[in-house]
């Protein structure tokens, strides 16, 4: 079988997007450290990246290597697919713009 595989989060219908090979991930991350009252600073701080690392994730100009994905799950207490998920081409990350 040829083509591309798409991947559908495992969610049983509840993806909110399809992964395609090379497109960004989009995130929830500026949604949830606000919630909680956290500055960029107090979140990399506990993640142990840089406010610069933090920026990047929430303007969806950089996806998180897979223990820092789970670093920021467990940090927030929600699962990764929760935080992390496939977007659209045409619609900006949470938090950011294209």
């Amino acid at each position: 079988m040829g083509g591309v595989h798409r991947w559908d989060g495992g969610l049983g219908g509840l993806a909110r997007g399809v992964l395609v090979p090379g497109e960004p991930m989009r995130n929830d991350v500026r949604r949830l450290r606000t919630e909680r009252g956290w500055t960029q600073v107090q979140f990399a701080e506990s993640l142990g990246v840089s406010r610069q690392t933090v920026n990047a994730l929430e303007t969806g100009k950089y996806d998180p290597s897979l223990p820092l994905a789970f670093r920021i799950s467990a940090l927030f207490q929600v699962s990764i697919e929760a935080i992390f998920f496939p977007g659209e081409t045409d619609t900006p990350p949470t938090g950011g713009r294209r």
